[in-house]
């Protein structure tokens, strides 16, 4: 069973998340809802860093904030900052297809060997860099790990909703994810 579910209407969007930014969000996306002006962004979106994702929303409806995979891990004092000063209550996890973090050892020698041609590392350096980070951030599937850091950021800010997404590349359509 595919646990990827098309919003091609607002009917689409899960209940808990209608006539909030999460809604929102996936109306101005993928049902062209027009857009309004937004005073304050009310939603934080944690997405990978990967150029071929472009978000249709309005000026300050949210924080977006890119790291490889949607690995929120390293940028949790931005995530809180959001939460604890600018009073966010809400979080999308968005991974994407064909993601470049999935199987990450079939790149390490052209990441060392970046690195050093591009970056001027010496390539000891290179290689402790790379394996010391590959555990961090490889992702096996991107659904799966979508969900477990959906999970994760539940349980640390408790009174946060978080919601798990997959955008598609091909389509440049989001799709939720049935937990």
């Amino acid at each position: 069973m595919d646990p990827l579910i098309e919003i091609k209407t607002s009917e689409d969007i899960f209940p808990e998340y209608r006539n909030t930014p999460i809604g929102l969000f996936l109306e101005y996306h993928n049902l062209g809802r027009k857009f309004e002006k937004h005073r304050k962004a009310e939603l934080l979106i944690g997405m990978c860093m990967d150029s071929r994702q472009v978000l249709n929303i309005p000026n300050n409806f949210t924080y977006v904030l890119r790291t490889g995979g949607a690995n929120m891990r390293e940028i949790e004092f931005n995530i809180s900052y959001a939460i604890a000063v600018e009073g966010v209550k809400y979080i999308i996890v968005l991974g994407h297809t064909n993601c470049a973090m999935i199987n990450l050892i079939s790149k390490k020698d052209d990441f060392i060997k970046g690195l050093v041609d591009t970056g001027g590392w010496e390539k000891y350096l290179a290689e402790e860099h790379f394996y010391e980070s590959e555990p961090v951030y490889e992702i096996k599937n991107e659904i799966d790990f979508v969900l477990k850091e959906a999970r994760r950021l539940r349980l640390k800010y408790r009174k946060v909703t978080v919601a798990p997404m997959i955008y598609r590349v091909k389509t440049n359509h989001i799709y939720l994810i049935e937990e």
